[in-house]
């Protein structure tokens, strides 16, 4: 059974670490390309990401979905998430 419960929120539909903006100090002050800002699933964008961190190990993945909120991810949305990308 594939995991589509409805979660929805704003994403920027494309979210990637070469897609946010920081000041000298780290901080986010900015997003570029929001030709996908919608309202969409959660995972949509945290799947990008969690993808893009695995170059920096697990342990950066699970800091990121940790600071976002969710203790423990759920594998199988993003594995879905992550397929649905592959067809843009």
């Amino acid at each position: 059974m594939l995991p589509l419960s409805p979660d929805l929120v704003l994403t920027h539909g494309d979210y990637s670490l070469d897609k946010v903006s920081p000041d000298a100090a780290g901080q986010v002050t900015g997003f570029i390309d929001l030709g996908r800002l919608g309202v969409a699933a959660r995972y949509q964008d945290l799947a990008i990401c969690w993808n893009c961190l695995a170059e920096f190990g697990e342990l950066a993945q699970l800091a990121f979905v940790q600071a976002y909120g969710i203790a423990e991810p759920d594998e199988r949305k993003l594995a879905l998430h992550l397929c649905f990308e592959e067809f843009f």
